[in-house]
This record gives structure tokens, C-alpha cells and sequence, in this order.
């Protein structure tokens, strides 16, 4: 019986140490061939490769361009306008005065046309300022062969609206900060592209941890059922826990290639959204948490009100709201307006003759109109004016109040969180340790399969929680950064060269 005892025990050594053995071989052959990849690896690729990323920088072009037009508006408009030659016959009516009486007669003509001119608006008083200058020659060749020229070398004048809405006031408050909030929404944009490849690449590191745990799994299975066979042949054990040994085998066999299969999806899901940038033989490598980084929510909502394109965006819309109520009282009562041009111009049949002995031109008119009745539609539309403004007022304070809150949530989420992963690591520690210990036990005799497949189980859903508490914390720390386009690792705005994105 001591000898059936010692053959055992050393049967049992021997099966402990090939595995471990074993075990130590496949790690190192995985480090030999496998290449570490962070989740700051993959966040770098997916800002710099991903079609998402690619849609934020066209956004912000389009953006800037629009800046750029508004911009240009501000500044003197050249336009030159040219018909060279327009020729033109034709049988037209025509009045006969001494007749007294409308007849067709033809016509055959040759006219060219250019006028080069000049516009300014002056954005504080909504002034249209222009100066013209115009050429025109006509050659009629039926009935009466003639030449006439006429010429205006210059013609200088505004447009001034007294009591008129101003748009250039309103635009030149509102271009601004809609390209501020497009700079502010690319920044935005990009951190959503790190919240997806947070969770992209934890799913892939799950799939990853998953799969090694089912490959020791079946490892261990294999080799619990070799010594099960060595110990039903003594008559240690009884069959049903060979069978039980035996179905675990096969049971592993299945969790492997399934989680196998897991493990390729996950791959090919990043592989996409990477856009193949992606090493073949890549292995997640989990980050750690930014053990000193605590946030302040004052400070966090403090920033965003800074920083963050939907507080840009409230702003925006406040001004929209007075620029609509502006409209709508002045488009809605009594206008004056003011237009006055200067110029010389002459006409002559020949060409120098056109050019000489200039004519003044001059015209000044002053333009009024006043509603007399009008059954009360203009008063009808600035109360309406005043009214949706009144609305957009209490939804504005309304979502304003609304961003505080889930500012203040999200960061107090964050910083509760990394409790939860030191929590969940040690978990995932003890549960190890302990399914160690318990997989000795059962090979020793001193505890049946059943309390062996719950601590593995244990250990299982340990290691999973442990990975999926380090997901939370990394989005959070990513949903808290876009929320305040501030990086609180570095303590430092998020910055981007956007001229770099100009230029790709």
C-alpha cells in the first residue's frame, strides 16, 4: 500500500512539473514570436489611420473654408465682366411715331460690353459701398449703317440702410465662433475616436485573455485526466469522476475554439476600424492606471465652459437668438434707407470723341416705407420673435444645467473607479492564487472536481471583471476628457496643428 502511495505521489510531481515545464516553453515561444501592443500604440494608429478620423479632419476643412469665405467677404470685391462680342440679327417690333403705329423692322448689330468693378461693405453700419467703371460700343449695320460708343471711366456710390437689419453685424459675431467651436469639434471628434478604440481594443484584450485562459484550461484538463486514468487504474477514484475528467477535456477543447473564434472577430473588428494597420502577430498588453490622477469636477467644469464645443455652441445660439429677434422688428416696421452715386459718363460716335468732355452723373434718392394696415401680421411676427427666443432661453439654461450635472458624474465616476479595478485586481490575484492551491488539493486527493470546477469558474469571471473595471476606467478618464478637451495625464490643453490637417 506505501508503495502505491509513493508511485502516486510521484506520479503526481512528475505531471506538475512537465506542465509547469511545458507552460514556461509556450509563454516563451509567445514572447519570441508575438509583438506588444498598447492601448496607447492603438490609440495613436486609430487618430492617424481610421476612417473616422479621416471624416473629422474634412468636417474641420469645411469648416475652415467657410471661415475663410467670411473673411474674404470682408474685404474689397474686384469683378470683371466681359461680353467681347455679341452679335445679333433679328426682326423686332418697333413703334412708328410718324405712322403713329407699332411695325417689324430688322436689325443687325455687333456689341461689345466690358465693366470692371469694385464693392465694399462696412460691416458697423451695413454701408454697400461701390465704383464702377464701363465701356460699351455698338455697330449697327441695318437699316442705318453707325458706330456709337459710350464710355464712364468711373461711377462712385453707397447703399446706406438707415433703419435696416444689419447682417454683417450678426455674421461678423457668429463666423468666429462657429469656427472656433469647428477647432474646439475636431479636438471633440478625435476623442470619440478614443472612446471606440477603448472599447475596441478591450474587447480584443478580453477576447485575447479569454482565449489563454482556455488554453491552460484545456492544458490542465488534459493533464488532470491523464493522472485521473493513473488513479481510477489504483482505485483512487471512482469512474463517474473520470467520466466528469474526461468531459472537461472536451468541454475545454470547445471553450478554446470558441473563444479562438471570439478572438478573431475582435481582431478583424479592430483591423477594420484601423484600416489594416495592424501588426499580424500582435498581443494586447492591458495598461495600468494613473495611480496619482485624482480630477477635480470644479476644475473639470470650469474647463469645459472653456473648452468644450457644446457650451461654444449655447453661446452661439444665444446670439442667433437676439440676431433672429433683430431681424423680425426690423424687417417688421418702417424702413429709411439712403442710396447716392457719382460718375462721369460720356457718348459719342467715335472713340476719342468718347473720351472727351466728360458729363456729370449724379443721383441721390432716399427710400421710405411705412406699414399703414396691415391687420396686425407685423406685430404678430415679432411676438412670435420674442417668444421663441423666451423658449430658447429656458432650453439653453436648461441644458446648460444638464452638461454641469453629467460633467460633475462622469468625473466622480472616474475617480470612484479606480477603486473598483484595485478591487477587481486583487480579486483576480486571489482567485489565481487560490485555484493554484485548490488544483494541488485535488491532485493530492483532498477535494473532489466539483470544488476544483468552481474555483477555476472563480477565477475565470475574476479575471474577465478585472478586465472589464479596467475598460470603465479608461473611457471614463476618455469621456472626461472630451468633455473637457483637456488631457489631465499631461495637465495640459489638447492641442492639434491644424495646419498639418490642412495640408493632408
Amino acid at each position: 500500500m506505501l508503495q502505491i502511495k509513493l508511485k502516486f505521489i510521484l506520479l503526481i510531481i512528475y505531471f506538475i512539473l512537465l506542465g509547469q515545464i511545458t507552460k514556461a516553453q509556450g509563454v516563451g515561444e509567445t514572447r519570441l514570436l508575438s509583438q506588444k501592443l498598447t492601448l496607447e500604440d492603438v490609440l495613436s494608429l486609430a487618430n492617424k489611420n481610421s476612417l473616422d478620423a479621416f471624416k473629422a479632419k474634412r468636417e474641420y476643412s469645411v469648416s475652415y473654408w467657410e471661415y475663410r469665405a467670411f473673411k474674404s467677404s470682408l474685404l474689397p470685391q474686384v469683378d470683371l465682366n466681359l461680353q467681347p462680342l455679341t452679335y445679333n440679327r433679328s426682326v423686332i417690333q418697333r413703334y412708328d411715331s410718324e405712322q403713329n403705329i407699332d411695325v417689324y423692322r430688322s436689325q443687325q448689330n455687333l456689341n461689345s460690353y466690358a465693366n470692371i468693378s469694385a464693392t465694399q461693405n462696412i460691416r458697423g453700419t451695413g454701408t454697400s459701398l461701390f465704383i464702377n467703371s464701363t465701356f460699351n460700343r455698338l455697330e449697327n449695320y441695318n437699316p442705318i449703317a453707325y458706330q456709337d460708343y459710350y464710355v464712364s471711366p468711373f461711377s462712385i456710390g453707397l447703399l446706406q440702410p438707415i433703419m435696416a437689419f444689419n447682417p454683417f453685424k450678426w455674421q461678423h459675431k457668429t463666423a468666429p465662433l462657429e469656427y472656433k467651436k469647428a477647432e474646439q469639434g475636431f479636438l471633440y471628434d478625435l476623442q470619440t475616436i478614443n472612446i471606440k478604440t477603448v472599447g475596441l481594443f478591450f474587447d480584443w484584450a478580453l477576447a485575447n485573455k479569454k482565449l489563454e485562459i482556455s488554453e491552460e484550461n484545456m492544458t490542465s484538463a488534459d493533464k488532470l485526466y491523464k493522472i485521473g486514468k493513473k488513479r481510477y487504474e489504483i482505485g483512487t477514484i471512482e469512474r463517474d469522476d473520470l467520466l466528469n475528467l474526461e468531459l472537461d477535456v472536451f468541454n475545454a477543447k470547445t471553450n478554446f475554439t470558441q473563444n479562438k473564434q471570439t478572438l478573431n472577430e475582435a481582431e478583424s473588428e479592430l483591423k477594420l476600424f484601423l484600416r489594416e494597420e495592424f501588426p499580424s502577430n500582435a498581443v494586447p498588453e492591458l495598461p495600468e492606471l494613473i495611480s496619482h490622477l485624482h480630477i477635480d469636477a470644479k476644475k473639470a467644469i470650469e474647463l469645459a465652459n472653456t473648452n468644450n464645443p457644446d457650451i461654444l455652441n449655447l453661446k452661439l445660439r444665444k446670439i442667433e437668438a437676439l440676431r433672429d429677434l433683430d431681424k423680425a422688428i426690423k424687417d417688421n416696421r418702417f424702413d429709411l434707407s439712403l442710396k447716392a452715386s457719382y460718375g462721369i459718363n460720356q457718348q459719342a460716335d467715335t472713340f476719342n470723341a468718347a473720351f472727351g468732355d466728360f458729363l456729370d452723373q449724379q443721383m441721390i434718392a432716399i427710400e421710405f416705407s411705412i406699414p399703414i394696415l396691415d391687420w396686425g401680421e407685423r406685430k404678430g411676427n415679432i411676438k412670435t420673435a420674442k417668444m421663441n427666443k423666451e423658449v430658447v432661453d429656458i432650453e439653453l439654461q436648461q441644458e446648460e444645467e444638464t452638461f454641469k450635472q453629467n460633467i460633475t458624474l462622469k468625473v466622480n465616476d472616474f475617480n470612484l473607479q479606480k477603486e473598483l479595478v484595485l478591487g477587481a485586481l486583487r480579486t483576480s490575484e486571489i482567485s489565481r492564487e487560490s485555484y493554484l492551491i485548490t488544483e494541488n488539493r485535488f491532485l493530492s486527493g483532498q477535494i473532489d472536481l466539483l470544488n476544483l470546477s468552481s474555483s477555476r469558474n472563480a477565477w475565470q469571471l475574476a479575471t474577465e471583471s478585472y478586465i472589464q473595471s479596467l475598460q470603465n476606467y479608461w473611457s471614463l478618464y476618455y469621456e472626461v476628457q472630451q468633455l473637457t478637451l483637456y488631457n489631465f495625464m499631461n495637465d495640459n490643453p489638447l492641442k492639434q496643428d491644424f495646419d498639418t490637417i490642412l495640408n493632408d
